[in-house]
């Protein structure tokens, strides 16, 4: 199954019935249906009901963009609290991952657990003004 169903398997042009859809999307049919809950307009006059291509494209197109929550420059993505978080005591780990970027690790104010950012090389001097970074070497994958 998705994680994230690609808006770009559906065809504009063409209308769906709950099974096709989800076949297209690769999730479940009773996703299909939350997601008619939750405002996906379908055509229910008659059965089976029918979705708009382009109303299904646009409401994963939609959701998408409402899932996403840019970060503030302070702060760090924490994976349990699922937000930007300013790590505790502005303390973090810089760790390199390839050639170009880094991790900056550091452990969350509200749940004490991590959070990660990746960022570019050229910006660890910008980080190390506001954060106290621990650089660590050699770790390069």
């Amino acid at each position: 199954m998705a994680k994230r169903p690609n808006p770009r398997a559906i065809k504009a042009a063409r209308t769906y019935t709950i099974e096709e859809a989800a076949i297209a999307l690769g999730v479940t049919t009773g996703t299909i249906r939350k997601w008619g809950k939750s405002g996906l307009p379908m055509m229910k006059s008659q059965r089976p009901y029918l979705i708009l291509g382009d109303s299904l494209r646009g409401f994963l197109e939609d959701r998408a963009k409402a899932a996403k929550s840019p970060l503030a420059f302070d702060e760090l993505r924490c994976f349990t609290c699922k937000t930007g978080r300013v790590p505790m005591g502005l303390l973090a780990d810089c760790i390199p991952q390839t050639a170009k970027t880094s991790r900056l690790v550091g452990l969350c104010e509200a749940c004490g657990g991590t959070c990660h950012r990746t960022i570019s090389n050229s910006e660890i001097d910008e980080y190390g003004r506001i954060f106290s970074l621990v650089i660590k070497e050699g770790q390069q994958a």
